[in-house]
This record gives structure tokens, C-alpha cells and sequence, in this order.
């Protein structure tokens, strides 16, 4: 790869990173000029693509393109890398630290599904900064790691049995064995999509995030849409589910049906990202967004969320600015094109 070619993305939060890919090294800018991480070394603007390894089967990473550039979301200033486990429906988080301001970078996820893939990527001399490694993982192989590799940072997460999905389907199996376990779902074994397939999802509707991923899956955006509107949302939430959308987005050249909906992904996008804004309140972030106008498409989803919240607000001051958003939303959405 030539050492001059660069792959530059525009944050939602107004900075620009470079990313030199020969060197697998970031530049963040800012309005006020190249940033200097906190923390960084002689205080160089230069930061290395942190690689991220997964180590067991038992990972579930589809929303990343595995081995290749990703940019995922920043959360005071640490890395939000969404991942599931087990194959639960619970979506959860690495958090790694970066020292940057910015609200996106980029991030290197690797899944090595037994030793012997791991030992073969170090052996290439791609090795990453980061394993992350179940529970049951034998502790001499994580001593083996460490004294082959003792920069390695290994962390170990716990596997969380789900134990009010597998009550709800044990209650629903009651009875006289079915041949050849028909109807039994095991949880430890299956992907999130053969849930939602072979059982009800209802099951799973407290959790709207893996609601999100297998309409996405589904190609059912409108319902996606809804989620949005029907669930009192933490902005983590709000956050995860776009990175999915994202991963779309990014691949909309190689399939047909997200080529006819890019327009339509696109926008869902935007007003998940602008939704961020509203739940966390961020005043002066939504008001500039309000300045620059929305589509008359984002507007009624803007305008429906701000009414959703503006509903369950309690503090008299909130509800006076909810109200205020939601009649420059209104006006946006019967303005004349």
C-alpha cells in the first residue's frame, strides 16, 4: 500500500479524521487546528488505530467488517465498541480510553475463534493491543498470551445467562419431550436472528436495541423507525442502533436493496443521531441543528420524539424548551420546498 493514501471521515461533532492506512495512525482536527491527545507522547498529534481482538466463538461482531477500518462512536472520550455474547440478545460495550475530544474514531475488530487463529495472525505480525476473552477461557493460555506478548492488554468479560428468556421458553415447552428437541431454543448456541425466528418476539421486547438489529436484518426500517418513537430510550441506546444503521450505509454499493433505500437509511440515521442531542439535552448542539433545518422526513420523526419527551419531562424549564424545539420542528416540516 502506498504510504501516502488516506481515508479522511467528518464526525458528526464537526471534526475531521485522518487516517494514514499504510501506517495504520489518526490525525484528529478540530476548527482550531490538529489535536494533541491527552496523554500523548511528546505530545505528538499522531495516534495509533488501536486493534481490538475478540477470542472465543462464542463473539458475535456481524455489525463490523472484521479486520478492516471502522469508526465507531466516542463517549467521554473513551471508545464505545458495542459487541454480543454467549449469542444473547444483550447488546454490550468495551469502553477504551483515547484522550481525544472527538465524538468518532477509528478502531481495528478482530475475532480469532480458537488459538490457533490468534498464534497465526501474531505470527503475520498482526497483532493487536487489545484481547478481549471470556470467563472460561483457560488461565494458562492467558499467562501464554502475556508472556509471549506482555504489552498485551487482556480483558475478561463475563458470560450472562439469560435467564428470563430461557424461563419464558422452558414455560412454553412444558410436557412430554418433542422429538429430536423441536421447539426448544438453546440460548448458549443460537444467533440473535434464529431467536427472533423461532420464538416470539415479544419475548424480547424490553430490549430495543436487539429489537433494532433484527428489523435491520429484516430489512424493516419503518419498524426501526418506530422503535424511536415507542421506547423511552437511553441515549446509549439511541447510539448502538445507529451504528448498525452506519454499517449499512457503508456497504449501500454492494446490494441492491440498500442501494433503492440509501436515501431512506440515510435520513433514519441522521434523526437517530439528532435524537442523541435531545436526550441528553445538549442545548446549544440542538439549536444549531435546528439553524441549519432538517428534511421535512426528519422533521416529523424530530417532531415526534420531541413530543414523546416532552410528555415525560418534569421539570418546567425542559418542557418550555421541548416546547419551543418542537414548533421550529413543526414549522420545518409543512415548509415549502
Amino acid at each position: 500500500m502506498e504510504d501516502n493514501v488516506y481515508e479522511e471521515r467528518k464526525t458528526p461533532g464537526g471534526f475531521l479524521v485522518k487516517v494514514r492506512l499504510a501506517k495504520m495512525t489518526y490525525v484528529v482536527f478540530s476548527e482550531s487546528g490538529p489535536e494533541v491527545p491527552k496523554g500523548a507522547k511528546n505530545n505528538s498529534i499522531v495516534a495509533i488505530v488501536p486493534k481490538v481482538g475478540f477470542f472465543g466463538e462464542d463473539f458475535d461482531l456481524s455489525h463490523f467488517h472484521l479486520g478492516e477500518l471502522s469508526f465507531v462512536n466516542v463517549k467521554a472520550g473513551k471508545l464505545v465498541i458495542p459487541y454480543q455474547h454467549g449469542f444473547s440478545n444483550e447488546i454490550k460495550t468495551i469502553y477504551l480510553g483515547t484522550g481525544s475530544q472527538s465524538d468518532a474514531l477509528p478502531v481495528v475488530i478482530q475475532h480469532f475463534k480458537n488459538k490457533d487463529e490468534l498464534m497465526h495472525a501474531w505470527e503475520r505480525g498482526d497483532q493487536v493491543q487489545f484481547l478481549v476473552v471470556d470467563e472460561e477461557i483457560p488461565r494458562a493460555e492467558m499467562v501464554t498470551f502475556k508472556i509471549r506478548y506482555p504489552s498485551l492488554n487482556i480483558l475478561v468479560i463475563k458470560k450472562k445467562i439469560n435467564t428470563s428468556a430461557e424461563s419464558s421458553v422452558a414455560n412454553s415447552n412444558t410436557g412430554a419431550p418433542r422429538e429430536g428437541g423441536k421447539g426448544i431454543i438453546d440460548y448458549d448456541k443460537v444467533r440473535a436472528t434464529d431467536v427472533a425466528r423461532n420464538s416470539n418476539l415479544n419475548v424480547h421486547s424490553e430490549n430495543p436495541v436487539f429489537l433494532a438489529r433484527i428489523h435491520l436484518r429484516n430489512f424493516e426500517l419503518d419498524k426501526v423507525k418506530q422503535i424511536l418513537l415507542d421506547y423511552h430510550l437511553a441515549s446509549q441506546d439511541v447510539i448502538f442502533i445507529r451504528t448498525f444503521l452506519e454499517v449499512m450505509i457503508k456497504n449501500v454499493d454492494n446490494k441492491q436493496e440498500l442501494t433503492d433505500a440509501k436515501d431512506r437509511l440515510i435520513a433514519l440515521s441522521e434523526a437517530f443521531r439528532l435524537s442523541v442531542l435531545i436526550l441528553e439535552f445538549r442545548i446549544e448542539d440542538f439549536e444549531k441543528e435546528l439553524d441549519q433545518r432538517f428534511s421535512s422526513e426528519i422533521s416529523s420523526m424530530i417532531y415526534a420524539m420531541l413530543a414523546k419527551e416532552q410528555e415525560a419531562v418534569t421539570e418546567i424549564e425542559k418542557e418550555i424548551i421541548l416546547w419551543e424545539w418542537k414548533l421550529r420542528t413543526r414549522a420545518m416540516m409543512y415548509a415549502k420546498k
